[in-house]
Protein backbone atom coordinates (compact mmCIF):
# COMPACT_ATOMS: atom_id res chain seq x y z
CA UNK A 1 0.00 0.00 0.00
CA UNK A 2 1.88 3.37 -1.07
CA UNK A 3 -0.08 5.25 1.81
CA UNK A 4 0.09 3.03 4.57
CA UNK A 5 -0.51 4.34 7.90
CA UNK A 6 2.15 3.51 10.21
CA UNK A 7 4.54 5.92 8.49
CA UNK A 8 2.89 8.90 8.71
CA UNK A 9 2.09 8.03 12.24
CA UNK A 10 6.11 9.37 12.96
CA UNK A 11 5.15 12.91 12.46
CA UNK A 12 4.03 14.71 16.10
CA UNK A 13 0.68 15.30 17.18
CA UNK A 14 -0.84 15.09 13.65
CA UNK A 15 -0.78 11.28 13.71
CA UNK A 16 1.15 9.79 16.64
CA UNK A 17 1.73 6.11 16.62
CA UNK A 18 1.83 5.57 20.50
CA UNK A 19 -0.85 4.92 22.91
CA UNK A 20 0.08 8.03 24.85
CA UNK A 21 0.63 10.03 21.84
CA UNK A 22 -3.11 9.52 21.11
CA UNK A 23 -4.37 10.63 24.77
CA UNK A 24 -2.32 14.05 24.54
CA UNK A 25 -3.67 14.63 21.03
CA UNK A 26 -7.22 14.00 22.21
CA UNK A 27 -6.44 16.03 25.45
CA UNK A 28 -5.13 18.84 23.03
CA UNK A 29 -8.09 18.69 20.90
CA UNK A 30 -10.54 19.06 23.33
CA UNK A 31 -8.57 22.04 25.13
CA UNK A 32 -7.98 23.23 21.70
CA UNK A 33 -11.91 23.72 21.52
CA UNK A 34 -12.65 24.90 24.84
CA UNK A 35 -9.80 27.37 24.72
CA UNK A 36 -10.93 28.92 20.70
CA UNK A 37 -14.55 28.84 21.86
CA UNK A 38 -13.82 31.19 25.03
CA UNK A 39 -11.43 33.57 22.55
CA UNK A 40 -13.99 33.63 19.96
CA UNK A 41 -17.01 34.56 22.14
CA UNK A 42 -14.76 37.15 23.66
CA UNK A 43 -12.96 38.43 20.46
CA UNK A 44 -16.46 38.65 18.82
CA UNK A 45 -18.88 39.54 21.19
CA UNK A 46 -18.23 43.29 21.25
CA UNK A 47 -18.22 43.62 17.15
CA UNK A 48 -20.51 40.68 16.42
CA UNK A 49 -22.45 43.20 14.27
CA UNK A 50 -19.55 44.21 12.33
CA UNK A 51 -18.36 40.95 11.16
CA UNK A 52 -19.04 38.90 8.16
CA UNK A 53 -21.27 36.01 9.25
CA UNK A 54 -19.31 33.76 6.77
CA UNK A 55 -16.31 34.74 8.95
CA UNK A 56 -17.63 33.67 12.25
CA UNK A 57 -19.25 30.47 11.01
CA UNK A 58 -15.22 29.32 9.29
CA UNK A 59 -14.03 30.21 12.39
CA UNK A 60 -16.20 28.09 14.84
CA UNK A 61 -15.67 25.30 12.31
CA UNK A 62 -12.28 25.14 12.42
CA UNK A 63 -12.03 22.82 15.48
CA UNK A 64 -14.10 20.46 13.83
CA UNK A 65 -11.37 21.00 11.16
CA UNK A 66 -9.04 19.77 13.39
CA UNK A 67 -10.88 16.90 14.35
CA UNK A 68 -11.08 15.86 10.18
CA UNK A 69 -7.61 16.95 9.66
CA UNK A 70 -6.37 14.19 11.93
CA UNK A 71 -9.01 11.77 10.11
CA UNK A 72 -7.62 12.39 6.84
CA UNK A 73 -4.34 12.02 7.00
CA UNK A 74 -5.20 8.56 8.38
CA UNK A 75 -7.29 7.94 5.22
CA UNK A 76 -5.56 8.93 2.40
CA UNK A 77 -7.92 7.39 -0.14
CA UNK A 78 -10.88 9.56 0.95
CA UNK A 79 -8.68 13.00 0.22
CA UNK A 80 -9.95 12.84 -3.57
CA UNK A 81 -13.93 12.47 -2.66
CA UNK A 82 -13.87 15.15 0.50
CA UNK A 83 -12.61 17.13 -2.53
CA UNK A 84 -15.89 15.87 -4.87
CA UNK A 85 -18.23 16.23 -1.99
CA UNK A 86 -16.93 19.85 -1.20
CA UNK A 87 -17.19 20.90 -4.88
CA UNK A 88 -20.51 19.70 -5.64
CA UNK A 89 -22.64 19.71 -2.35
CA UNK A 90 -21.24 22.52 0.05
CA UNK A 91 -21.22 26.26 -1.54
CA UNK A 92 -18.49 27.39 1.19
CA UNK A 93 -16.23 30.59 -0.64
CA UNK A 94 -14.18 32.57 1.63
CA UNK A 95 -13.86 36.50 0.55
CA UNK A 96 -10.46 37.46 -1.27
CA UNK A 97 -10.86 41.16 -0.99
CA UNK A 98 -10.46 41.02 -4.72
CA UNK A 99 -13.75 40.16 -6.11
CA UNK A 100 -13.58 36.89 -6.61
CA UNK A 101 -14.56 34.06 -3.76
CA UNK A 102 -12.27 30.89 -2.67
CA UNK A 103 -14.31 28.29 -2.91
CA UNK A 104 -14.27 25.55 -0.07
CA UNK A 105 -13.03 22.67 -2.50
CA UNK A 106 -9.64 24.93 -4.00
CA UNK A 107 -9.08 25.16 -0.02
CA UNK A 108 -9.67 21.73 0.66
CA UNK A 109 -7.56 20.81 -2.51
CA UNK A 110 -4.53 23.00 -1.15
CA UNK A 111 -5.42 21.12 2.09
CA UNK A 112 -4.67 17.35 0.44
CA UNK A 113 -1.84 18.69 -1.57
CA UNK A 114 0.54 20.37 1.31
CA UNK A 115 -0.45 17.44 3.74
CA UNK A 116 1.21 14.97 0.28
CA UNK A 117 4.45 16.78 0.28
CA UNK A 118 4.92 17.48 3.71
CA UNK A 119 4.43 13.55 3.83
CA UNK A 120 6.68 12.90 1.25
CA UNK A 121 9.48 14.93 2.93
CA UNK A 122 9.42 14.22 6.24
CA UNK A 123 8.42 10.73 6.21
CA UNK A 124 9.38 9.61 2.29
CA UNK A 125 12.75 11.50 2.41
CA UNK A 126 12.28 12.15 -1.24
CA UNK A 127 9.08 13.59 -4.11
CA UNK A 128 7.78 10.65 -5.45
CA UNK A 129 4.74 9.40 -7.48
CA UNK A 130 3.15 6.36 -8.90
CA UNK A 131 4.69 6.08 -12.19
CA UNK A 132 2.50 6.79 -15.50
CA UNK A 133 3.54 8.54 -18.86
CA UNK A 134 1.31 11.44 -17.94
CA UNK A 135 3.51 12.51 -14.93
CA UNK A 136 6.48 14.43 -17.47
CA UNK A 137 3.89 16.54 -19.31
CA UNK A 138 1.62 17.10 -16.24
CA UNK A 139 4.68 18.25 -14.34
CA UNK A 140 6.30 20.19 -16.87
CA UNK A 141 2.45 22.07 -17.66
CA UNK A 142 2.47 22.92 -14.16
CA UNK A 143 6.10 24.32 -13.77
CA UNK A 144 5.73 26.21 -17.02
CA UNK A 145 2.78 27.84 -15.07
CA UNK A 146 4.79 29.12 -12.19
CA UNK A 147 7.53 30.13 -14.23
CA UNK A 148 4.73 32.36 -16.56
CA UNK A 149 4.35 34.20 -13.79
CA UNK A 150 8.04 34.70 -13.12
CA UNK A 151 8.77 35.32 -16.53
CA UNK A 152 5.35 37.70 -17.35
CA UNK A 153 6.37 39.85 -14.58
CA UNK A 154 10.25 40.26 -15.76
CA UNK A 155 9.37 40.77 -19.22
CA UNK A 156 6.17 42.59 -19.55
CA UNK A 157 5.81 45.47 -21.88
CA UNK A 158 6.39 48.57 -19.91
CA UNK A 159 3.52 50.22 -21.71
CA UNK A 160 1.26 48.14 -19.98
CA UNK A 161 -0.96 49.46 -17.17
CA UNK A 162 -1.40 47.18 -13.97
CA UNK A 163 -4.01 47.34 -11.44
CA UNK A 164 -3.46 46.74 -8.05
CA UNK A 165 -5.39 43.40 -7.55
CA UNK A 166 -3.73 41.93 -10.47
CA UNK A 167 -0.58 40.55 -8.94
CA UNK A 168 -3.07 38.88 -6.08
CA UNK A 169 -5.35 37.70 -8.93
CA UNK A 170 -3.08 36.22 -10.96
CA UNK A 171 -0.89 34.19 -8.47
CA UNK A 172 -4.64 32.95 -7.50
CA UNK A 173 -4.84 31.85 -10.84
CA UNK A 174 -2.09 30.29 -11.40
CA UNK A 175 -2.41 28.12 -8.18
CA UNK A 176 -5.78 27.29 -9.54
CA UNK A 177 -4.67 25.46 -12.57
CA UNK A 178 -1.89 23.90 -10.03
CA UNK A 179 -3.74 22.49 -7.92
CA UNK A 180 -6.61 20.96 -10.71
CA UNK A 181 -3.94 19.21 -11.73
CA UNK A 182 -2.57 18.10 -8.32
CA UNK A 183 -6.46 16.77 -8.08
CA UNK A 184 -5.96 14.54 -10.66
CA UNK A 185 -2.40 13.16 -9.38
CA UNK A 186 -4.06 12.77 -5.84
CA UNK A 187 -7.03 10.27 -7.61
CA UNK A 188 -3.93 8.49 -9.14
CA UNK A 189 -1.68 8.08 -5.91
CA UNK A 190 -4.28 7.77 -3.42
CA UNK A 191 -6.76 5.58 -4.61
CA UNK A 192 -6.30 1.96 -4.22
CA UNK A 193 -8.93 -0.23 -4.80
CA UNK A 194 -12.65 -0.20 -6.71
CA UNK A 195 -14.47 0.65 -3.12
CA UNK A 196 -12.81 4.23 -3.86
CA UNK A 197 -14.07 4.54 -7.44
CA UNK A 198 -17.29 3.55 -6.78
CA UNK A 199 -17.49 5.68 -3.93
CA UNK A 200 -16.75 8.86 -6.43
CA UNK A 201 -18.91 7.60 -8.52
CA UNK A 202 -21.89 7.07 -6.22
CA UNK A 203 -20.91 10.62 -4.97
CA UNK A 204 -21.16 12.09 -8.88
CA UNK A 205 -24.94 10.30 -9.21
CA UNK A 206 -25.96 11.16 -6.28
CA UNK A 207 -24.94 15.03 -7.21
CA UNK A 208 -26.33 14.18 -10.67
CA UNK A 209 -30.05 13.14 -9.29
CA UNK A 210 -30.12 16.69 -7.65
CA UNK A 211 -28.66 18.48 -10.33
CA UNK A 212 -32.18 17.15 -12.31
CA UNK A 213 -34.05 18.79 -9.89
CA UNK A 214 -31.99 22.15 -10.15
CA UNK A 215 -31.62 21.85 -14.03
CA UNK A 216 -35.82 21.69 -14.45
CA UNK A 217 -36.20 24.97 -12.23
CA UNK A 218 -38.40 22.82 -9.78
CA UNK A 219 -36.54 24.91 -6.96
CA UNK A 220 -36.11 28.26 -7.14
CA UNK A 221 -32.40 29.30 -8.38
CA UNK A 222 -31.34 30.84 -5.16
CA UNK A 223 -31.89 28.09 -3.72
CA UNK A 224 -30.87 25.56 -6.33
CA UNK A 225 -27.29 27.16 -5.95
CA UNK A 226 -26.95 26.81 -2.53
CA UNK A 227 -27.42 22.58 -2.99
CA UNK A 228 -25.59 21.40 -5.53
CA UNK A 229 -23.08 22.87 -8.28
CA UNK A 230 -23.99 22.22 -11.73
CA UNK A 231 -21.86 24.76 -13.46
CA UNK A 232 -19.28 23.85 -16.16
CA UNK A 233 -19.00 20.40 -17.77
CA UNK A 234 -21.25 18.92 -14.78
CA UNK A 235 -24.47 17.95 -17.53
CA UNK A 236 -21.40 16.56 -19.44
CA UNK A 237 -20.00 14.18 -16.86
CA UNK A 238 -23.65 12.86 -15.72
CA UNK A 239 -24.74 11.88 -19.32
CA UNK A 240 -21.26 9.94 -19.38
CA UNK A 241 -21.88 8.36 -16.19
CA UNK A 242 -25.50 7.66 -16.51
CA UNK A 243 -25.39 6.14 -20.23
CA UNK A 244 -22.19 4.41 -19.62
CA UNK A 245 -23.29 2.79 -16.20
CA UNK A 246 -26.41 2.21 -18.86
CA UNK A 247 -25.23 0.77 -21.75
CA UNK A 248 -21.96 -1.04 -20.53
CA UNK A 249 -22.91 -2.89 -17.14
CA UNK A 250 -25.17 -5.81 -18.77
CA UNK A 251 -24.23 -7.69 -15.58
CA UNK A 252 -26.36 -5.30 -13.82
CA UNK A 253 -30.42 -5.72 -12.86
CA UNK A 254 -31.88 -3.99 -15.52
CA UNK A 255 -33.98 -1.79 -13.52
CA UNK A 256 -30.41 0.03 -12.68
CA UNK A 257 -29.27 0.53 -15.67
CA UNK A 258 -32.87 1.71 -16.57
CA UNK A 259 -32.48 4.51 -14.01
CA UNK A 260 -29.17 5.30 -15.34
CA UNK A 261 -29.93 5.44 -18.60
CA UNK A 262 -33.06 8.17 -17.55
CA UNK A 263 -31.12 10.32 -16.34
CA UNK A 264 -28.57 10.66 -18.83
CA UNK A 265 -31.49 10.95 -21.42
CA UNK A 266 -33.17 13.90 -19.48
CA UNK A 267 -30.11 15.68 -19.07
CA UNK A 268 -29.40 15.53 -23.32
CA UNK A 269 -33.20 16.76 -23.80
CA UNK A 270 -32.34 19.75 -21.31
CA UNK A 271 -29.11 20.17 -23.15
CA UNK A 272 -30.20 19.45 -26.94
CA UNK A 273 -33.49 20.25 -26.70
CA UNK A 274 -34.34 22.84 -24.26
CA UNK A 275 -31.29 24.81 -24.52
CA UNK A 276 -30.18 24.45 -28.15
CA UNK A 277 -29.02 27.72 -28.71
CA UNK A 278 -26.20 27.33 -25.80
CA UNK A 279 -23.59 25.19 -28.00
CA UNK A 280 -21.21 24.71 -25.33
CA UNK A 281 -23.72 23.61 -23.36
CA UNK A 282 -24.92 20.56 -25.15
CA UNK A 283 -22.26 20.12 -27.76
CA UNK A 284 -19.54 18.08 -25.05
CA UNK A 285 -22.91 16.19 -23.97
CA UNK A 286 -23.59 15.23 -27.65
CA UNK A 287 -19.90 14.23 -28.10
CA UNK A 288 -19.67 12.14 -24.79
CA UNK A 289 -23.23 10.36 -26.22
CA UNK A 290 -22.06 9.25 -29.50
CA UNK A 291 -18.63 7.97 -28.23
CA UNK A 292 -20.66 5.57 -26.01
CA UNK A 293 -22.93 4.20 -28.21
CA UNK A 294 -19.92 4.07 -31.18
CA UNK A 295 -17.58 2.19 -28.81
CA UNK A 296 -20.68 -0.10 -28.03
CA UNK A 297 -22.54 -0.56 -31.14
CA UNK A 298 -21.77 0.87 -34.63
CA UNK A 299 -25.17 -0.03 -35.62
CA UNK A 300 -26.66 2.07 -32.55
CA UNK A 301 -24.76 5.01 -33.72
CA UNK A 302 -26.33 4.87 -37.56
CA UNK A 303 -29.78 4.67 -35.73
CA UNK A 304 -29.35 7.20 -33.54
CA UNK A 305 -28.42 9.80 -35.94
CA UNK A 306 -31.88 8.39 -38.14
CA UNK A 307 -32.96 9.99 -35.16
CA UNK A 308 -31.36 12.92 -34.88
CA UNK A 309 -31.88 13.93 -38.18
CA UNK A 310 -35.37 13.01 -38.62
CA UNK A 311 -35.89 15.30 -35.38
CA UNK A 312 -34.04 18.04 -36.65
CA UNK A 313 -36.47 17.61 -40.02
CA UNK A 314 -39.62 18.26 -38.17
CA UNK A 315 -37.83 21.21 -36.03
CA UNK A 316 -36.59 22.59 -38.70
CA UNK A 317 -37.00 26.12 -38.71
CA UNK A 318 -36.26 26.01 -35.17
CA UNK A 319 -32.82 24.72 -35.35
CA UNK A 320 -32.15 26.87 -37.60
CA UNK A 321 -33.19 29.83 -35.92
CA UNK A 322 -31.00 28.72 -33.09
CA UNK A 323 -27.96 27.98 -34.61
CA UNK A 324 -28.44 31.28 -36.61
CA UNK A 325 -28.26 33.04 -33.22
CA UNK A 326 -25.56 30.60 -32.00
CA UNK A 327 -23.44 32.07 -34.91
CA UNK A 328 -24.30 35.72 -34.49
CA UNK A 329 -23.61 35.77 -30.73
CA UNK A 330 -20.93 33.17 -30.57
CA UNK A 331 -18.98 32.36 -33.76
CA UNK A 332 -18.06 35.82 -35.34
CA UNK A 333 -17.80 37.35 -31.90
CA UNK A 334 -15.04 34.26 -30.98
CA UNK A 335 -13.29 34.16 -34.30
CA UNK A 336 -12.97 37.58 -33.59
CA UNK A 337 -12.05 37.61 -30.05
CA UNK A 338 -9.11 34.71 -30.85
CA UNK A 339 -7.84 37.19 -33.69
CA UNK A 340 -7.25 39.66 -31.11
CA UNK A 341 -5.86 37.74 -28.69
CA UNK A 342 -3.30 36.29 -31.22
CA UNK A 343 -2.17 40.50 -31.44
CA UNK A 344 -1.17 39.74 -27.81
CA UNK A 345 0.17 35.82 -27.68
CA UNK A 346 2.52 36.66 -31.22
CA UNK A 347 5.29 38.64 -29.18
CA UNK A 348 5.14 36.42 -25.77
CA UNK A 349 4.81 32.66 -27.83
CA UNK A 350 7.78 30.45 -25.51
CA UNK A 351 6.71 31.16 -21.99
CA UNK A 352 3.61 33.27 -22.46
CA UNK A 353 1.75 36.46 -20.27
CA UNK A 354 0.99 34.30 -17.46
CA UNK A 355 -1.92 33.41 -16.14
CA UNK A 356 -4.68 35.71 -16.64
CA UNK A 357 -2.01 37.67 -17.97
CA UNK A 358 -3.29 38.90 -21.24
CA UNK A 359 -6.06 40.39 -19.72
CA UNK A 360 -3.73 43.13 -18.71
CA UNK A 361 -2.36 43.87 -22.47
CA UNK A 362 -6.09 44.35 -23.63
CA UNK A 363 -6.79 46.92 -21.15
CA UNK A 364 -3.70 49.02 -22.56
CA UNK A 365 -4.15 48.08 -26.14
CA UNK A 366 -7.80 47.62 -26.52
CA UNK A 367 -9.36 49.45 -23.27
CA UNK A 368 -13.00 49.61 -25.48
CA UNK A 369 -13.50 46.78 -27.13
CA UNK A 370 -11.42 43.75 -25.03
CA UNK A 371 -13.23 40.11 -25.68
CA UNK A 372 -12.43 36.72 -23.66
CA UNK A 373 -11.43 33.90 -25.81
CA UNK A 374 -13.68 31.41 -24.27
CA UNK A 375 -11.40 28.81 -25.37
CA UNK A 376 -9.05 26.70 -22.85
CA UNK A 377 -6.64 26.41 -26.02
CA UNK A 378 -6.49 30.23 -26.71
CA UNK A 379 -6.21 30.91 -22.96
CA UNK A 380 -3.27 28.14 -22.36
CA UNK A 381 -1.25 29.11 -25.44
CA UNK A 382 -1.47 32.95 -24.38
CA UNK A 383 -1.21 32.48 -20.72
CA UNK A 384 1.63 29.78 -20.52
CA UNK A 385 2.89 29.81 -24.21
CA UNK A 386 4.12 27.46 -26.12
CA UNK A 387 6.42 25.82 -23.00
CA UNK A 388 3.11 25.01 -20.79
CA UNK A 389 0.79 24.78 -24.06
CA UNK A 390 2.45 21.59 -25.95
CA UNK A 391 2.88 19.72 -22.85
CA UNK A 392 -1.07 20.19 -22.07
CA UNK A 393 -1.98 18.43 -24.96
CA UNK A 394 0.08 15.98 -24.59
CA UNK A 395 -1.41 15.36 -21.29
CA UNK A 396 -4.71 15.06 -23.17
CA UNK A 397 -3.39 12.92 -25.83
CA UNK A 398 -2.03 10.88 -23.58
CA UNK A 399 -5.02 10.59 -21.49
CA UNK A 400 -7.14 10.11 -24.32
CA UNK A 401 -5.37 7.37 -25.70
CA UNK A 402 -5.02 5.45 -22.11
CA UNK A 403 -8.81 5.86 -21.61
CA UNK A 404 -9.42 4.10 -25.38
CA UNK A 405 -6.74 1.55 -24.88
CA UNK A 406 -8.40 0.82 -21.30
CA UNK A 407 -12.15 0.44 -22.81
CA UNK A 408 -10.29 -2.06 -25.63
CA UNK A 409 -9.07 -4.34 -22.94
CA UNK A 410 -12.09 -4.01 -20.72
CA UNK A 411 -14.67 -4.84 -23.76
CA UNK A 412 -17.17 -7.58 -23.12
CA UNK A 413 -16.71 -7.49 -19.10
CA UNK A 414 -20.15 -5.88 -18.43
CA UNK A 415 -19.46 -5.19 -15.35
CA UNK A 416 -19.23 -1.73 -13.12
CA UNK A 417 -15.43 -1.19 -14.28
CA UNK A 418 -16.05 -1.42 -17.61
CA UNK A 419 -18.78 1.39 -17.38
CA UNK A 420 -16.78 3.42 -15.45
CA UNK A 421 -13.97 3.06 -17.96
CA UNK A 422 -15.90 4.33 -21.18
CA UNK A 423 -17.38 7.00 -18.90
CA UNK A 424 -13.94 8.30 -18.72
CA UNK A 425 -12.39 7.71 -21.68
CA UNK A 426 -15.91 9.81 -23.52
CA UNK A 427 -15.68 12.42 -21.00
CA UNK A 428 -11.83 12.66 -21.63
CA UNK A 429 -13.12 13.44 -25.17
CA UNK A 430 -15.79 15.55 -24.32
CA UNK A 431 -13.26 17.50 -22.18
CA UNK A 432 -11.09 17.43 -24.90
CA UNK A 433 -14.28 19.01 -27.57
CA UNK A 434 -15.00 21.52 -24.75
CA UNK A 435 -11.63 22.47 -24.58
CA UNK A 436 -12.67 24.92 -27.93
CA UNK A 437 -15.69 26.45 -27.20
CA UNK A 438 -15.79 27.34 -23.44
CA UNK A 439 -12.92 27.65 -20.31
CA UNK A 440 -14.17 25.27 -18.03
CA UNK A 441 -11.02 22.93 -18.01
CA UNK A 442 -8.75 25.91 -16.86
CA UNK A 443 -11.33 28.87 -15.60
CA UNK A 444 -9.99 32.01 -16.56
CA UNK A 445 -9.49 35.12 -14.08
CA UNK A 446 -11.89 37.46 -15.46
CA UNK A 447 -14.76 34.97 -16.88
CA UNK A 448 -14.80 31.86 -14.58
CA UNK A 449 -12.97 33.55 -11.63
CA UNK A 450 -11.02 31.23 -9.33
CA UNK A 451 -15.00 30.18 -7.84
CA UNK A 452 -14.70 27.62 -11.51
CA UNK A 453 -12.71 25.23 -9.51
CA UNK A 454 -15.77 23.85 -8.09
CA UNK A 455 -16.86 22.43 -11.33
CA UNK A 456 -13.54 22.16 -13.21
CA UNK A 457 -12.46 20.07 -10.84
CA UNK A 458 -15.15 17.04 -12.00
CA UNK A 459 -13.17 16.21 -14.75
CA UNK A 460 -9.78 16.07 -13.36
CA UNK A 461 -10.99 13.43 -10.77
CA UNK A 462 -12.69 11.53 -13.47
CA UNK A 463 -10.21 11.60 -15.70
CA UNK A 464 -8.18 10.37 -12.81
CA UNK A 465 -10.16 7.92 -11.90
CA UNK A 466 -9.56 6.54 -15.28
CA UNK A 467 -6.34 6.32 -14.82
CA UNK A 468 -6.49 3.87 -11.29
CA UNK A 469 -8.89 1.66 -13.91
CA UNK A 470 -6.17 1.63 -16.16
CA UNK A 471 -3.68 0.23 -13.21
CA UNK A 472 -6.13 -1.63 -11.06
CA UNK A 473 -6.93 -4.13 -14.35
CA UNK A 474 -3.22 -5.02 -15.57
CA UNK A 475 -2.66 -8.77 -16.04
CA UNK A 476 -1.81 -9.92 -12.24
CA UNK A 477 -3.75 -6.73 -10.77
CA UNK A 478 -6.54 -7.37 -8.80
CA UNK A 479 -9.52 -6.08 -10.94
CA UNK A 480 -7.92 -8.16 -14.01
CA UNK A 481 -11.24 -10.22 -13.95
CA UNK A 482 -14.08 -8.93 -13.84
CA UNK A 483 -16.84 -8.75 -10.87
CA UNK A 484 -19.08 -10.63 -9.77
CA UNK A 485 -22.92 -10.43 -11.78
CA UNK A 486 -25.51 -7.83 -9.39
CA UNK A 487 -29.03 -8.65 -9.01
Amino acid sequence: MLFDREPFNRLPLIAPGGRLSVHLLRATIVLGVLGASVVLGAVAGPVADEIDPLVLVVAGAAPVGLLALNWLVRNWPWMPVLILVTAAFTPIALPTGRGSRMVDSLLVTGVCAGLWVLRMITVEKRLSLRPTPLNPPLLVFMAMTLWSIVWSNLYRDPAVWIWGSFTFVQILSGLTNILLCAAFLMVYNFVEDLRMLKVLTGVMLAAAAVGLVVRYDLLPAAIGSLIINVGGLFTMWCIALGAALALYCSRWHWGWRVLAGAMAVLYVIWGLILHISWLAGWLPGLVVLAVLIWQHSRKAVALMLVGVLIFAAFNYAEFEQAFAAENEESGQTRLAAWAQNWQITKDHLLFGTGPAGYAVYYMSYFPTDAMATHSNYIDMLSQNGLAGFLPMLAFFAGMAWIGYRLTRRLRGRGDFVEGLANAGFAGTLGCIVAMAFGDWLFPFAYTQTIEGFDYAVYSFLFMGATLVLDRLTQPGMPLAAPEAAHA
